[in-house]
């Protein structure tokens, strides 16, 4: 993505390159190596005195997109760039990092652009999602056959998988598994999340449990930097210094069938949240347009998440808070009343003690992972799809 919607794509395509800046003003020539550890090290600092980035975790995530750029992409590997108008331009990476101070765009590497554009509205439908991620590159070779088709001008019929195939595929990991991923996904966004374990209620009548209690329950702070604001919005609007998120995580929705019973509930687990989400590891591109119908109906948004990235296919919409069911949640469940106990003590802290009330609460938060390379084991070991 070269700026936001693509806006210098064209000026790239005419001087051939692509590019980031990330406020990183200076060369990183001499820290360019294998050693992302050494790469991530010299970068955050730069990117936490910039107030975009709030913690280490939203740093960290736009330290790996700069590394892919000056680093990971090798000469030869092909790149797909929105144009800021319905298509993407095709380019080969043609050489190594080089900087060029004072421009938009300064960290760059020379790109060899086809004389091809490939619209969007002839890509799949999981095309479209994954090259519509919210960061600044996303990883598609799992599309290089489709890609090819499309660079080439010809029409593409994906292979199917066979059942045993697809089985295979989608056993090998539990839906559990998904949860450190997502949530750090979630924190990359400002979002500190919690999986809830039904399996602690106090009624134990499982199939009951998954009409009532969220899968992952989350919080985002506002992030106000000055005190004094922060104090005066705690004052006066207290219910809008957060925002609390529900989130249903599920493996696979690959039927109709399915859609609506995980959106339903969906949408029951969140009906005392702010936003309420549907997640899902793959969703099937001929449901959208009954997902579009569903979201639009009742307000649920749905994501479709991969090991590093998510998608968001449908924004939630937002509402007041349900106290009668955070209530009965809280009776429940003794995960969900930790978190909003530990909220509750964050949003009373005068500004002496908020950070030592945030540090509170973000110990009982889903652990993250901090770099890609644990993330990769972890699929690794969980057999999940990287």
């Amino acid at each position: 993505m070269l700026g936001s919607a693509g806006r210098f794509a064209k000026i790239c395509r005419q001087e051939n390159y692509i590019g980031c800046g990330f406020e990183v003003n200076q060369d990183l020539s001499p820290v360019i190596s294998d050693d992302w550890e050494a790469f991530k090290e010299k970068c955050v600092p730069i990117l936490l005195r910039d107030s975009t980035y709030k913690t280490n975790v939203s740093a960290g995530v736009a330290c790996g997109f700069l590394y892919t750029i000056v680093y990971r992409l090798k000469e030869g590997d092909v790149v797909l760039c929105p144009s800021g108008e319905g298509t993407y331009y095709v380019g080969v990476i043609a050489g190594d990092y080089y900087f060029v101070p004072g421009t938009d765009l300064q960290h760059r590497r020379p790109v060899q652009w086809m004389d091809v554009v490939i619209p969007r509205n002839r890509m799949s439908q999981k095309l479209k999602y994954s090259t519509g991620s919210i960061g600044t590159c996303c990883d598609v070779t799992r599309y290089a056959d489709e890609i090819e088709s499309l660079i080439a001008d010809k029409s593409y019929v994906p292979k199917a998988e066979s059942p045993k195939e697809d089985n295979a595929h989608h056993k090998g990991f539990d839906e559990r598994s998904l949860h450190k991923l997502f949530c750090t996904y979630l924190r990359s966004r400002e979002i500190f999340a919690k999986t809830i374990f039904h399996e602690k209620n106090s009624s134990r009548t499982d199939h009951a449990q998954k009409w009532v209690n969220p899968d992952i329950v989350g919080v985002r702070f506002e992030g106000f930097g000055n005190d004094a604001t922060l104090s005066l919005l705690k004052a006066t609007e207290p219910k809008e210094s957060v925002h609390i998120y529900s989130f249903e995580l599920k493996k696979k929705i690959d039927s109709d069938y399915l859609l609506k019973q995980y959106f339903f509930q969906a949408l029951s687990n969140s009906s005392w949240a702010n936003y309420g989400y549907l997640v899902a590891f793959e969703i099937d591109e001929s449901l959208d347009e009954e997902m579009k119908r569903l979201n639009n109906a009742f307000g649920i948004g749905i994501i479709e998440m991969q090991a590093t990235e998510a998608k968001m296919l449908y924004q939630a919409r937002e509402k007041q808070l349900d106290y009668n069911t955070i209530e009965k949640l809280n009776n429940l469940s003794p995960d969900f009343r930790t978190f909003i106990a530990k909220l509750s003590k964050v949003m009373l802290a005068s500004k002496d003690y908020t950070a030592d009330a945030r540090k509170s609460f973000e110990s009982i938060c889903d652990k993250v992972f901090d770099t890609d390379e644990e993330i990769a084991a972890y699929c690794k070991e969980h057999s999940i799809p990287y």
